[in-house]
């Protein structure tokens, strides 16, 4: 039975119990209640201003695009031919431009990302002191914050991936080799930047060859990066 409007509509908790009363009224109570929803979430789903301390960083949250200079340690586990393999330590940092993200959800967003600068050095029991830093000659170092996420699931990981072209400086032997194919850094993110946060390469036969030599045999072959990264740099 139906409670006419003069009974029901004196307030907004009576004429809610009339909508119930009345199956048209109900469906288009439910129709504005899913409007208001939607609304709320695309009033959620803004960009957060580009973070610049750890207490800016947000879990699952897209943050307008930046330039990250941040604290890098890797560790490349590489092959000298006729000399060994090992795994070198490299304490450093590299600077990261991200655009901004193509939308403000975390999962449908990408993010076009640049590696600007690469700037870390470690010691080789093999060759001595190495530094390893971006190479332009053979092209820009770039990749993208994936799209959708690494599981089906809310709150899930992204993947970011990055595209390098670097160079190793032997130091002490007077030698820089580098890769031409590239080296793929892939990480699973939960924020952006993702500080604090690490991946690599997984296992990988990446020859590298001399500078003096470029089109000859490579001296050199990388098999693995593993990577962790820092925090902002102390300006």
């Amino acid at each position: 039975m139906q409670i006419s409007s003069d009974k029901c509509c004196g307030g907004t908790t009576e004429r809610f119990y009339c909508y119930q009363s009345s199956p048209n009224a109900l469906k288009s109570l439910a129709t504005i209640w899913r409007k208001l929803m939607i609304e709320q979430q695309n009033v959620s789903k803004t960009l957060v201003p580009n973070p610049k301390a750890l207490s800016d960083l947000q879990l699952f949250t897209m943050p307008e695009g930046g330039v990250d200079a941040l604290s890098f340690i890797t560790w490349d586990t590489i092959e000298v031919i006729g000399k060994g393999e090992e795994t070198i330590e490299f304490h450093g940092s590299y600077t990261i431009e991200r655009a901004n993200p193509t939308s403000a959800d975390w999962a449908e967003a990408s993010i076009d990302i640049t590696m600007r600068d690469l700037n870390v050095n470690g010691t080789s029991k093999l060759v001595g002191r190495v530094h390893v830093s971006t190479n332009a000659e053979m092209g820009i170092s770039a990749g993208q914050v994936r799209t959708g996420t690494t599981y089906d699931a809310p709150n899930s990981p992204k993947m970011c991936q990055m595209y390098g072209y670097m160079k190793f400086d032997l130091l002490d032997l007077g030698v820089t080799v580098f890769n031409k194919e590239q080296i793929v850094l892939e990480h699973t993110i939960t924020h952006v930047p993702p500080i604090g946060q690490g991946g690599g390469t997984g296992y990988v036969n990446i020859p590298l060859y001399s500078t003096i030599d470029p089109d000859g045999a490579p001296i050199a072959i990388l098999h693995r990066v593993k990577t962790h990264i820092g925090a902002w740099l102390d300006k």
